[in-house]
């Protein structure tokens, strides 16, 4: 008898404890579920500020899908479902585990458990480290990860979200090498980085765009010629941030020579340079350019000049009107939709005129209420 009561109090303290666990934290049960729409256009956004006065002035009549990045925050899920979009984790994975199916295995397990645990909606899978050309074993082990993550998280519930952030080319940058076809076949669809394209920089070491119009098109006709003419498992991500270089010399047409920083097999790289904020550039740099603002016809691009404690620095960016011009190529090749890294990058404290027009600047797509 002692022995059935002691099995009763446990069983009916277990059914407590759940009960707890699942009480939604929302303003309504309806806003703790997945969203559902499956087939939406979308703006794809990573937030990398967990505090509330950041995320909670985005445009949310168009955010589809934030990325929440280094953190995660319930009350940020809770809104996001409110206005109908997404809310997911974002995640990396160790190469040198790439070719261990049991710590695969596990971390899928890990990564979906955090997703139902705060009502989340999905994973974006950014690994970004190099893969040899040869080296078909990780290329398909990564491949073998992914495909892992999509069928767990749909088994799981079939609205789960399952992305996968690539190369603004699918030709090796930055020696990643990986089966780019086979990925888009294995999640809902791939975020194109269509920023830091001078992460290796050939030919003359100088200041450049960090997402040229004309660059950022051919990588979308070397996945054209990959995945055949339907090109709506692609998202075009731009970036909301420019790089700031340092002169070591500068010619009277504005070619900056920058100091030679290797990376992965190339002498010259962005990483001679520095990333900035948009509403930094905007607000404390711009004004007190030597050039004023520069268009670029070549890269179809804004930069300018900036002259502190005597040296020359030039910095690259985007704005309004060169994002525009990028969105239309989303248009052009009906891609799934757009997106940024990243939306923190624009500060509606310092440059609300400024961020209301990046903002406005992004192309706005029908949404279904959660």
């Amino acid at each position: 008898m002692k022995k059935t009561v002691f099995v009763c109090v446990l069983s009916l303290f277990v059914i407590v404890i759940d009960i707890v666990e699942s009480v939604c934290p929302c303003e309504t049960k309806q806003q703790c579920e997945v969203i559902k729409d499956a087939k939406r256009k979308e703006v794809f956004i990573f937030s990398l500020d967990k505090r509330e006065e950041k995320w909670s002035r985005y445009d949310w009549s168009k955010v589809t899908t934030v990325v929440m990045v280094g953190y995660i925050n319930l009350d940020l899920m809770c809104l996001a479902h409110k206005h109908g979009a997404r809310a997911v984790l974002i995640a990396n994975y160790p190469k040198a585990n790439l070719t261990n199916p049991d710590q695969r295995d596990k971390w899928v397990k890990d990564n979906l458990n955090t997703v139902q645990k705060n009502y989340l909606d999905g994973i974006n899978i950014d690994f970004e480290d190099f893969i040899p050309e040869n080296r078909l074993d990780l290329r398909d082990a990564y491949t073998a990860l992914v495909n892992a993550t999509f069928q767990a998280f749909k088994k799981a519930n079939r609205n789960y979200q399952v992305t996968v952030d690539v190369a603004w080319s699918p030709e090796g940058v930055d020696q990643r090498f990986y089966d780019y076809l086979k990925l888009s076949y294995v999640s809902d669809f791939l975020f194109v980085m269509s920023y830091d394209e001078q992460s290796q920089i050939y030919g003359e070491c100088i200041a450049g765009a960090n997402s040229g119009y004309h660059r950022t098109e051919s990588g979308f006709y070397r996945y054209f010629e990959l995945m055949g003419p339907d090109l709506s498992k692609l998202v075009l991500g731009v970036p909301w941030y420019g790089y700031i270089y340092q002169c070591e010399n500068i010619t009277e047409d504005n070619k900056c020579a920058i100091k030679h920083v290797p990376f992965r097999g190339v002498d010259c790289s962005d990483a001679a340079g520095s990333e900035i904020n948009y509403s930094y550039i905007m607000t404390s740099l711009l004004p007190k350019s030597s050039t004023g603002r520069i268009w670029d016809k070549k890269t179809l691009s804004p930069y300018f000049n900036f002259v502190n404690n005597s040296i020359t620095h030039q910095i690259w960016y985007d704005d309004p009107e060169s994002l525009v011009l990028k969105y239309n190529i989303s248009h052009y090749f009906g891609l799934r939709g757009v997106g940024m890294w990243n939306a923190d990058a624009v500060d509606f404290q310092t440059d609300p005129e400024g961020a209301k027009k990046m903002w406005d600047a992004l192309p706005a797509y029908r949404k279904i209420s959660p």
